[in-house]
């Protein structure tokens, strides 16, 4: 069965939507509910709860949906940045 996903582009400090520090994702799943996970430098979805704790107000970062289009744009350009980086 499909899920819905929503993407979300992990901004703080002087960061944009454009140059976040990071992605994260909601997977709304059919059977059990969600998961959240965040990207990490090994190009992996990993569980996170930031989302959760985002939704309460008790992280110092903002979370900004995108598109599932510009979140594929994202995820490459960390793929360059952090092969980049070793």
């Amino acid at each position: 069965m499909p899920e819905d996903v929503t993407y979300y582009a992990v901004v703080s400090d002087s960061r944009t939507v454009q140059s976040p520090s990071g992605i994260a994702r909601r997977r709304t799943l059919v059977t059990s509910g969600f998961a959240d996970e965040t990207l990490g430098r090994d190009l992996k979805w990993a569980h996170t709860s930031a989302i959760v704790e985002w939704d309460r107000d008790a992280m110092d970062f903002d979370l900004i949906e995108i598109s599932e289009t510009e979140a594929n744009q994202l995820i490459e350009r960390f793929r360059e940045k952090w092969s980049q980086e070793g």
